[in-house]
Parts: structure tokens; C-alpha cells; sequence
């Protein structure tokens, strides 16, 4: 009995580290919530176009999602987050939109702002997942899940709640994100997180259910797929609300619909997922997923069909956390690195998509654009019966 006790009191410990973790990453994926879902009143009070406004959220995300391969791999033998708590300090810099006039200068000086912003949630991401792996008493498969929940819904809530923030007190919505920010800094200090450092290898964390994991370059591509999918919904609704004239709130719902979907989704399916092999698991989600996103491009107009969306994304949307598991327990590179290329690397590809598609909607509008937003997902399955095809026939001809 004494000797259980230490170990449930450090079990409870972790978890508690990994909701203080969580609600971090729920505050600082608010930001890039916002950053799409308000997009076109950005538009509106700097006087930009569509595709100007492309370019301002491609300048966010590729400062976000770049930096965290390029950091990513840094201080593997520090377990201080010192990336992590000054992420915090930089976000609190989208305040400075209030001061930027709304004149022929003022894309430039927003995306200088939109940078150093998007720079600061980057650069707590791979460190943030560091401390998660630190916590060896829950399973890998739940901690990411659980902490990438907090991401999406962080993204959900941010992209919902700035709609009607923003319809009433304008560019001063932003601030109230800054303070959580630094609330959020003052937690992290207070559970005195650390990092994993490199050659740790928790007992816990190196089981998985296949019998080897997939190379991460596959995980990779394949996590690249579904977040392009993901990037085009979350820029192109908002946009394609706007123009059949329906309120800015309903594209912002519709994004918040998918991303707490696909938390919701990744949470419940992670403890089968461990179980039944998660390379397994992503596939049969997205089998089911599809359809459900694909009739929702078809009914958008339509309140009910958020139902079917929540659905697809529960699925689709779904699988990335579990295949940011996955990638934690590949071979290759570090720790680090690896979280900087499935969290970031995959982000940073699939953020060049508006801004490649920003002067086709500005040409043929927004409903062309729609319907790539299922090709993501459809090509990231194939992707995944390639490989298993192949490695089926590569056992055949062992035997």
C-alpha cells in the first residue's frame, strides 16, 4: 500500500501537468482560430482583397509552422522550456493590429505583426510536446490525443468567439487573447513543466500495437494531406459564407464545428486505437469520414448540416492527433524534430494552399475552391492502401 501510493500520487501529478499543458495549447491555438475565422473583417477594416487577406494568413502560418522545424531539434538536452514560455510573450504581439492604419502600407506592417505573432505559437509546439512525452505513467496514444483536444479546441472556440467579439468592440477583441496568453504563461511556471530529453525513453511510451511503426516520412505525408484539407475549409467557408451573404458567425460555427469534431473524435477513439493498432485506426476513420465532409460542401446554407460535418470531422479530422502519436514513436531524428515536422513541417505545406488559391476564388469565387477541400482526405487514404498494399506483397514474398 505505501509503495502504491507514491505511484498514484505521481500518476496524478502527470495528469495534472497534462490538463495544464492542455489548456496552454488551447489558448495559444485561439490565436490561429481567430486569424481565419475574422480573415474577412481583417479584409474589410484594412480595405484588402481576398487574396491580400491570403497573403496575411499564409505570412501567420508560415512564420507559425516554420518555426517549428527550424527549432524543433534545438536544446534536445535541456529539459527547461525556455521556447515555450517565450511563445507566450510573442502571440500577446496580434494586439498591435489596433495601432496599423488602414492605408496602402498597412498589409506589410500586418504581416510583420501576423509573423512575430505566429512565431510565438510556433515555437511552443515542439516543446510543449516534449513535456508531453515526458509524462511516462499515461499512455502515448491518450496524452497526445488529450493535448491535441485542447489545440483544436482552442482553434474552435477562438475562430467562434472572435466573430461576435470582433462584431461589437472591433480590433480591441484581440486583447482579451493576450491576457489569457500570459495567464497561461503564469500555469505553465507554476506546474514547473519540463521537457523530455533526448535518449529518454519511457517504458510506457515505446509500446505501440502495430509491430513496428511506419516510417515518419509516410506519417508525415500523410498528416500533410489531411492538414491541407483542414487549411482549405478553415480559410475558404468564412470566405464562401460571406459571399452567399450569410452572417460572418456561421462560417466561423462551421470551422468550430470541425476542429472540436475532430478533438472530440481523436479522444474517444484513442483507447480502441491503441488497442486495434493505430495505423489501422486512421485508416477506418477516414473511410467513414468522408462522405459525411463531402455532402456538407453540398448543404452549407443549411444549419441542420452541421451534424453531418461535426460527423466527417469527428473522422477525419480525427486521425491527426493519432498520427501525432505515431510520429513520437518512429525511428529517426529526434524527439524534437519529429514533432517539429508533424506539427509544423505538415502545417507550413498545407498553409501555401490559400494563398495558391486566393487568386482563383478572386477570378471564379469561392464554390470551385469547395469541393478540393475532400481531396486531402481521399488522397491520404489511397496513400495508406498504397502502403499497405505494398506491404503485403512484401510479406508474401518473405514467405
Amino acid at each position: 500500500m505505501t509503495q502504491r501510493l507514491p505511484i498514484q500520487n505521481e500518476y496524478r501529478r502527470q495528469w495534472e501537468q497534462l490538463l495544464a499543458l492542455t489548456a496552454a495549447h488551447f489558448v495559444l491555438d485561439s490565436f490561429p482560430g481567430l486569424m481565419h475565422t475574422v480573415l474577412p473583417a481583417f479584409q474589410d477594416s484594412f480595405q484588402l482583397s481576398v487574396a491580400a487577406g491570403a497573403v496575411l494568413l499564409t505570412a501567420f502560418l508560415v512564420s507559425a509552422n516554420g518555426i517549428q522545424v527550424a527549432i524543433g531539434h534545438r536544446r534536445p538536452e535541456k529539459d527547461c522550456p525556455l521556447f515555450l514560455y517565450t511563445g507566450f510573450l510573442f502571440v500577446c504581439a496580434i494586439a498591435l493590429f489596433a495601432v496599423v492604419p488602414p492605408n496602402s502600407l498597412a498589409l506589410p506592417w500586418l504581416c510583420l505583426i501576423a509573423i512575430i505573432c505566429g512565431a510565438g505559437v510556433g515555437m511552443t509546439h515542439p516543446e510543449a510536446l516534449r513535456a508531453v512525452h515526458r509524462l511516462d505513467k499515461i499512455s502515448s496514444t491518450v496524452s497526445s490525443a488529450v493535448f491535441m483536444f485542447g489545440g483544436v479546441a482552442g482553434f474552435a472556440f477562438g475562430g467562434w468567439i472572435t466573430t461576435h467579439l470582433y462584431a461589437s468592440y472591433g480590433l480591441s477583441s484581440l486583447i482579451p487573447f493576450c491576457i489569457a496568453s500570459v495567464i497561461a504563461l503564469g500555469v505553465m511556471m507554476f506546474f514547473r513543466i519540463r521537457l523530455s530529453v533526448e535518449g529518454d525513453k519511457p517504458e510506457d511510451q515505446q509500446t505501440h500495437s502495430e509491430v513496428s511503426p511506419p516510417s515518419l516520412w509516410l506519417i508525415i505525408a500523410i498528416a500533410t494531406l489531411v492538414a491541407s484539407s483542414m487549411a482549405v475549409f478553415a480559410w475558404i467557408i468564412p470566405q464562401h459564407v460571406r459571399q452567399l451573404g450569410i452572417d460572418l458567425t456561421v462560417g466561423g460555427l462551421a470551422v468550430s464545428v470541425l476542429s472540436i469534431s475532430g478533438g472530440v473524435g481523436a479522444v474517444v477513439m484513442s483507447k480502441w486505437a491503441h488497442r486495434v493498432g493505430e495505423f489501422k485506426m486512421v485508416r477506418r476513420m477516414l473511410v467513414a469520414g468522408i462522405p459525411f465532409i463531402t455532402a456538407y460542401l453540398f448543404l452549407i446554407p443549411h444549419r441542420w448540416a452541421l451534424s453531418l460535418l461535426f460527423i466527417g470531422g469527428f473522422f477525419c479530422f480525427g486521425v491527426y492527433p493519432i498520427l501525432v502519436s505515431i510520429a513520437r514513436g518512429c525511428e529517426g531524428t529526434n524527439l524534437g524534430q519529429r514533432m517539429g515536422w508533424v506539427v509544423g513541417g505538415v502545417w507550413l505545406i498545407a498553409c501555401v494552399f490559400p494563398m495558391i488559391l486566393g487568386p482563383v476564388a478572386k477570378h471564379f469565387g469561392t464554390g470551385p475552391i469547395l469541393f478540393c477541400i475532400p481531396v486531402g482526405f481521399v488522397l491520404s487514404l489511397l496513400l495508406i492502401l498504397v502502403n499497405q498494399r505494398n506491404e503485403s506483397e512484401s510479406e508474401n514474398g518473405k514467405l
